[in-house]
């Protein structure tokens, strides 16, 4: 009876350092978004009414407008998630099409979704080319025919190193006019934002990727783009033209508070300035490591005033991931606020306190360290967190 009344879904810490924790809900959004879902939720709003003829219109008409204009691709379209857009995309070509993917880009992510899977349910037929560690672009060539998709899937959650090779999407791009198939990349996390310039990640900007001749791209909204759960599918006009015929796509559509939220998100984008004011992930990923440990300091400070001397507590660097299946290898620099407990067992116990206190503090046990990596805690949150886990320490419980 108490989880049912006071359990389930509710906020919390999050001092794992991974900045987008699917477990955890993954990207953070600013005020500008919350301020469009709360208006959305407290009133009627426009959803499918033109308000010039006061006839029925289109969902999400301008929302799709932005996100192509935020991606550079000639049309767009939001489903309720990444998963959806490529079951909408490759059943919107299938049957006759085919699907050609490599063997090592059949990938799975959390909540055991199998990319396999999915496409056996959505295409008439899926070729696997290659090996698990290297493909060519002739492996696609040698089994394409026309009217074929040929898919490439980003390594977003995992890497192969070693003797590897594979086949990149420009080169891709020339199979695909060779054999007239058409080629759609699952970029998984997907951004608009130029993180390679800014010195995180190696990713090419999904302007770059279209420019090259692909004819759709698939991303997240929750992801590198930090707005909410959902699907952007980006490509060109007529390659997209079926798939908006597709009668599953009123199955994987998106509501009220969905077209809000990515609205405002994609607006920062598009007209600010500089959108790190208003985009959270942007800060959290870009913010430099020298603030990051200027705020582990003061909270640790905060904390160890309230639990006094008896408890261990400081500043330990720290490594954060992105999360959310993006740069999977690439640790982030950060800092952490350290409790040092007496062995392991008492760590994990304190790990565990943390977690059930009212204010729940999600944090990360590294032998008989409990550490709060302050790259995934919102500012805003600092000064709670001090209090909180202070509170905590002192009493002991």
């Amino acid at each position: 009876a108490r989880e049912l009344k006071l359990g389930g879904q509710r906020r919390i810490i999050n001092g794992t350092g991974v900045i987008l924790h699917t477990n955890l809900g993954r990207a953070v959004v600013g005020m500008g978004a919350r301020a469009a879902v709360q208006e959305a939720l407290g009133h009627y709003v426009n959803l499918e009414i033109d308000m010039d003829s006061g006839r029925r219109s289109k969902r999400a008409q301008t929302l799709n407008r932005l996100a192509a204009l935020a991606t550079g691709a000639e049309s767009a379209m939001v489903v309720n998630n990444n998963a959806a857009a490529v079951y909408l995309v490759i059943s919107s070509y299938s049957p006759p099409g085919r699907v050609i993917v490599s063997r090592g880009e059949l990938v799975e992510i959390g909540g055991s979704f199998r990319l396999p899977e999915i496409l056996r349910q959505a295409a008439s037929e899926v070729i696997e080319v290659g090996t698990t560690n290297r493909t060519y672009p002739q492996d696609y060539a040698k089994v394409a025919e026309a009217g074929d998709i040929l898919l490439k899937v980003h390594k977003s959650n995992y890497a192969i190193e070693g003797f590897v090779s594979e086949a990149s999407y420009s080169e891709l791009v020339s199979v695909a006019a060779e054999a007239g198939c058409r080629l759609v990349y699952d970029l998984g996390s997907g951004a608009v934002y130029d993180y390679r310039s800014a010195g995180v990640g190696s990713d090419d900007r999904i302007g770059e990727i279209l420019e090259a001749g692909v004819d759709c791209v698939t991303m997240s909204g929750d992801k590198l783009l930090g707005g909410v759960q959902a699907g952007i599918i980006a490509g060109k006009s007529e390659f997209l033209e079926p798939i908006r015929g597709n009668p599953l796509r009123r199955a994987v559509r998106i509501d009220k508070l969905t077209v809000a939220a990515l609205q405002d998100i994609l607006r920062h984008y598009l007209f600010d300035p500089d959108p790190i004011d208003e985009v959270p992930v942007l800060q959290q990923i870009l913010a430099d490591v020298g603030v990051i440990r200027d705020r582990a300091a003061a909270v640790a400070s905060a904390v160890q005033r309230k639990a006094g001397e008896g408890v261990q507590v400081d500043v330990a660097d720290d490594d954060a991931a992105v999360g959310g299946g993006s740069w999977s290898s690439e640790a982030v620099p950060s800092a952490a606020v350290r409790v040092t407990c007496v062995d392991e067992k008492a760590a994990v116990k304190l790990a565990r306190r943390m977690r059930l206190n009212e204010v729940p503090i999600v944090p990360r046990v590294k032998g008989r360290e409990v550490r709060i990596n302050m790259r995934s805690v919102m500012p805003y949150e600092d000064d709670e967190l001090g209090g909180v886990l202070g509170d905590i320490l002192s009493t002991g419980q």
